[in-house]
């Protein structure tokens, strides 16, 4: 053993998080019933984003999609806490023995940094893996929607610590003479690790250090090659989408000078008027980011397929332009459902068919309670994919409707 290896060691520690299980949410057997039944539509797509003037144009699941509302409670918002508390306990345990780098030679510091950052690139990728693992085992009925999002949840913390730890192996690199880490490779690594640093998740994240009782339901949507999760948060409307069968790191880059970045107004045409905040990745991949009239926009593409890969979305609910609304009157109660294009939220509104006035009610997708129309009689809900059944219900009276989507 050479004087090298115990601080190779403590390095390497520092950067091997262990694996830590899933808090089961689940019945034993594995077996998913009650409000969170799957909901099994079939819905077929291109590889491209959903072509839809204007906005919503949105990445798509395709296949049998298991689609159903998750309610986000107290229980839920603890389950996710715990899970991070489990990783920040195991985080901290390794990071005390981080002491041995400063009585490395300079040769020695060098082989720590490399075998540590390939290390790191190796924990980054377990971090993909973990994740089309729980969305396939979702999509099976093998998992609960709560443990799918424990595991999205885990991957953002995880991530971000290993950004961290990026960050610290840049800074220790940079203190080494004669030797570096490429710059590029770097900035394609912390792209990589946002990559599960999504808006989304950090809205589960941040719900989960401050469970409550008011209801954030969240739409969890998923196939054998991807996924979908779309949460109402105040007046935002928050989704992201995976699609692991566009992705393909053996293929060669399809593209050659700037017309990766030209590629992105022929993915988004609605939005490509503002012009993308672009990252060139290649050969693996590209980021871009684009800012419009509903929101945000965030999305990376694969340079070989040239396909979508990840979709991020924050859009204002209200500012979406609307479809035909529906009705369903009844003695007490009228009911109408306002949809957005491309599977967006829907406006639930509830008002008195005598006199016009908005009316509180309590609001049910199937079976699951997603919250109360407010003063304006009026609620956004995230829809699940496919068909769903829609309820409003007052002391007088309740109305029922079936929503068959687009």
């Amino acid at each position: 053993m050479t004087n090298a290896t115990p601080a190779l060691f403590a390095v390497l520690l520092v950067l091997s998080l262990p694996a830590i299980p899933l808090v089961g949410a689940g019945p034993d057997d594995g077996s998913i019933d009650g409000p969170e039944a799957a909901l099994l539509q079939d819905t077929t797509s291109g590889t491209e984003p959903t072509a839809v003037d204007n906005t919503t144009n949105r990445l798509q699941l395709t296949g049998d999609v298991r689609s159903e509302y998750t309610e986000y409670g107290p229980n839920l918002g603890t389950a996710l806490a715990s899970a991070d508390d489990h990783l920040r306990v195991d985080h901290d345990q390794y990071t005390i023995v981080d002491s041995e780098f400063d009585g490395a030679t300079a040769e020695e510091r060098a082989a720590m940094i490399q075998t540590a950052y390939e290390r790191l690139t190796e924990r980054a990728d377990e971090l993909d893996q973990r994740e089309r693992e729980a969305v396939r085992a979702h999509a099976a009925g093998e998992r609960s929607s709560t443990e799918l999002l424990q595991t999205l949840v885990r991957n953002h913390n995880e991530a971000a610590m290993l950004s961290r730890d990026l960050e610290t192996l840049e800074d220790r690199a940079a203190s080494v003479p004669g030797y570096s880490l490429s710059a590029s490779e770097v900035r394609a690594d912390h792209k990589s690790l946002d990559y599960h640093q999504t808006s989304l998740r950090t809205t589960l994240e941040r719900l989960s250090e401050r469970p409550t009782s008011t209801h954030r339901d969240i739409v969890v949507s998923t196939s054998e090659t991807g996924y979908s999760v779309a949460v109402i948060d105040g007046s935002q409307y928050v989704v992201e989408t995976s699609r692991f069968d566009n992705r393909d790191e053996t293929a060669p880059d399809r593209f050659e000078n700037g017309e990766a970045y030209d590629h992105t107004a022929e993915l988004y045409p609605w939005a490509s008027e503002y012009g993308p905040h672009f990252q060139d990745n290649s050969p693996d991949y590209y980021w871009a980011e684009m800012g419009h009239d509903h929101g945000r926009l965030e999305f990376y593409f694969d340079s070989g397929t040239g396909d979508v890969y990840r979709e991020m979305q924050q859009l204002s609910a209200s500012s979406l332009p609307a479809m035909e609304a529906t009705s369903w009157p009844r003695d007490e109660l009228n009911l109408t459902v306002t949809e957005t294009p491309a599977n967006g939220p829907a406006k639930v509104t509830v008002t008195d068919p005598e006199t016009g006035d908005p009316v509180r009610s309590t609001v049910t997708v199937d079976g699951v309670e997603v919250g109360e129309t407010g003063e304006d009689g009026s609620m956004w809900i995230a829809q699940p994919v496919g068909t769903y059944d829609l309820t409003v219900s007052t002391e007088a009276e309740s109305v029922n409707a079936t929503i068959t989507g687009d």
